[in-house]
């Protein structure tokens, strides 16, 4: 089968982060060292041939970029200093790029300063309108239950609403996006077809695939993988890396879940002791957040011997900042229910807290964030495909094929 060659894919990758991938003589030493390359998954060789011969939709649809923890030993190793890793970190970019049909997300991720330009102006926009339905300022002591005074809770929510709107269609439209092209690539790059469609959804594949993907997601084994041999580890366990990333991920949940309760079951703006379930599984969640937030951005911009920190970029950056920021804010918010705050300065927070959040959720498609819808959708396909053809996935790997049993 021919191949056209898009040498243009080259400065494009640069562009997302990739480093000189002209470097790279595919010595195959990268593949050789990574504790993920099992069975016919090859991190991050493939990767390098796909962008060196400009196979864009053969490089978006790879599950090998969404099953890369970069641990940083294909950077270290390389001969070349070709930073392969990096490329794998560049190419999740190019793929969140590629699958999102409003061309924002390509834009930010290859341009610093639209991508700052446009984070401040949304910002801006969004605590705009909730000023603009304001009321007078809060006098004396500032809580919860007076912020809502001045800017009435159904603001907060109607705006809310629309966020999630609008977040939802973006990501449905995305993820079919992706899905589309995910089996249009595996079909056409000559890998192993499942059977013949049957006549009814394999609904038992699906489900299956599903526990595959939610072990994956909720405990990060590939991850842990990666660290096991004394050479992979980042000292300590609160420093590793898998460690802050899992404080990082179930702290955000937690948070979000913690929100939702509060919403369903409790009055807004109404008193409750810290002990309260709901207020309890926000505190500790936004104590996991605050902590993997802030070991990650002390561990980047320290830049320790690992070459997964030598190439920080924007969007990087960003969404640690966001996170930590509506985390502190949080926390100042919580004390003013309990410890007599007033000021303008606690509506300051107030502000930010809600308008970081919002910006966040709309943002979401298009940052590094991304990764948490097209991550989990990937796994599952991938899964899904593989038990349809009778593999029982290994560790997400699915590198030791054991067909299922008939019963």
């Amino acid at each position: 089968m021919a191949i056209r060659v898009d040498p243009t894919l080259l400065d494009d990758m640069e562009r997302y982060g990739a480093p000189d991938i002209k470097a790279c003589f595919n010595c195959g030493n990268c593949t050789a060292v990574c504790p993920l390359s099992e069975g016919d998954d090859a991190f991050p060789r493939r990767m390098i041939r796909h962008v060196q011969l400009g196979q864009r939709d053969a490089l978006a649809a790879s599950k090998e970029v969404w099953m890369c923890y970069y641990c940083g030993e294909c950077s270290e190793t390389c001969p070349r200093e070709a930073a392969p890793g990096e490329l794998m970190a560049a190419a999740r970019r190019f793929a969140i790029g590629r699958f999102d049909p409003t061309t924002l997300a390509r834009r930010m991720f290859t341009s610093t300063a639209f991508n700052i330009g446009w984070m401040v102006v949304l910002f801006a926009i969004l605590v705009g309108f909730l000023l603009g339905t304001s009321d007078v300022l809060p006098e004396g002591r500032v809580n919860t239950a007076s912020l809502l005074e001045w800017i009435p809770f159904h603001v907060i929510h109607d705006m809310g609403l629309a966020v999630i709107i609008i977040l939802g269609v973006l990501a449905v439209v995305a993820l079919v996006n992706m899905l589309w092209l995910l089996s249009r690539e595996t079909s056409a790059q000559g890998a192993p077809q499942p059977p013949a469609t049957p006549s009814r959804f394999p609904l038992k594949a699906a489900l299956l695939a599903l526990g595959d993907m939610v072990g994956e997601v909720i405990r990060h084994r590939r991850f842990r993988d990666c660290q096991t041999a004394e050479s992979r580890s980042d000292g300590p366990l609160p420093l590793r890396r898998r460690f802050v990333h899992l404080n990082i991920m179930f702290g955000f949940l937690g948070l979000a879940l913690a929100t939702v309760l509060d919403y369903l079951f409790k009055e807004p703006g109404s008193y409750v002791p810290l002990y309260y379930p709901i207020r309890l599984l926000g505190t500790i969640a936004g104590i996991a957040l605050m902590y993997g937030a802030t070991v990650a951005m002390i561990q980047r911009a320290r830049k320790p011997e690992r070459a997964y920190f030598d190439r920080s970029t924007v969007s990087d950056w960003a969404l640690l900042i966001f996170l930590w920021i509506i985390g502190a804010t949080g926390f100042v918010l919580e004390i003013a229910e309990y410890v007599t705050m007033s000021g303008i300065s606690v509506d300051i927070v107030f502000l930010v807290h809600v308008g970081l959040a919002m910006e966040l959720l709309l943002l979401l498609p298009f940052t590094k964030f991304a990764h948490i819808i097209y991550r989990p959708v990937a796994l599952w396909y991938f899964a899904f495909r593989a038990r349809r053809m009778g593999v029982i996935p290994n560790n997400m790997g699915f590198a030791e094929p054991q067909k299922e049993s008939a019963a």
